[in-house]
């Protein structure tokens, strides 16, 4: 197989694992506003009822806020508090292994264009 195949393989199945580990993060943060809707009815109406999604929106930008301030440590409740939280930090994993494997995805078809 020519390497510019391979690359364009490697491309666009970067392309698709990126895609659906954003779309499985974006379920888990549904369930979490549900949860927070369910067991905080009168927080989460206050928020504006946040709620994460691909397109920006009033309500994606506050749920952003929500768990990129930390907001959800304020709830009374330490459980769904310590699933925020783990929730925040596997976004911030996320975001990370998606940017560095693209440029990794980059370079190697940077290398295979001016190999040749």
């Amino acid at each position: 197989m020519e390497s510019e195949k391979a690359v364009g393989i490697v491309a666009l199945a970067w392309l698709i694992g990126s895609f659906l580990l954003m779309s499985r993060s974006i379920r888990r943060g549904r369930d979490l506003a549900e949860q927070l809707a369910t067991r905080h009815p009168a927080t989460y109406e206050a928020l504006g009822r946040p709620r994460p999604g691909y397109f920006e929106s009033v309500r994606r930008t506050r749920f952003a806020q929500f768990v990129g301030r930390r907001e959800f440590e304020n709830l009374a409740n330490g459980s769904l508090s310590a699933q925020f939280e783990s929730y925040r930090k596997s976004e911030a994993r996320l975001v990370l292994s998606i940017v560095a494997s693209g440029v990794i995805v980059a370079l190697l078809a940077f290398a295979v264009r001016h190999a040749a």
